[in-house]
């Protein structure tokens, strides 16, 4: 299976794709950890939270589900693109990594104002995105 995944990743200017399986439970995870968060926690952390600071925290929550549903939207269509279903050119014009004006906020300002797991989930999620931005920029050709 490896020299089929090397096989159909052979141009040089394509990431191995190998990354996904690690790329695509590490997102899932933390779609999961979101979730179970803002289930559990978000309601109760919304209401201790100053009301000056409700509408950031809201945003940031947005912010988190922003990076990962984009994050997963790619990884599927590079899933997409390894099972031949679109191909390569078609996946970078239409299914590159959406977002980045919202998604590229550094929110390292945001310690010690939002709860810290809302702070773990954004530091994760940035990283995450930027791991997958570097990545889709290797998708693209040179002009």
């Amino acid at each position: 299976m490896t020299a089929i995944r090397h096989a159909v990743y052979a141009d040089s200017n394509a990431p191995n794709v190998l990354f996904m399986p690690g790329m695509f439970n590490e997102t899932l995870q933390l779609l999961s950890d979101a979730h179970e968060y803002f289930f559990m926690f978000g309601d109760d952390d919304q209401k201790r939270i100053d009301n000056t600071i409700q509408p950031l925290y809201s945003c940031e929550m947005s912010r988190i589900t922003l990076r990962l549903s984009s994050v997963m939207a790619w990884i599927m269509a590079q899933r997409a693109v390894f099972n031949g279903k679109i191909s390569r050119e078609e996946a970078v014009l239409h299914y590159g990594l959406d977002f980045q004006d919202a998604c590229l906020v550094d929110n390292r300002a945001l310690h010690g104002i939002l709860p810290s797991y809302v702070c773990y989930l954004l530091d994760r999620t940035l990283e995450l995105y930027e791991r997958v931005l570097r990545l889709d920029s290797q998708m693209k050709p040179l002009h």
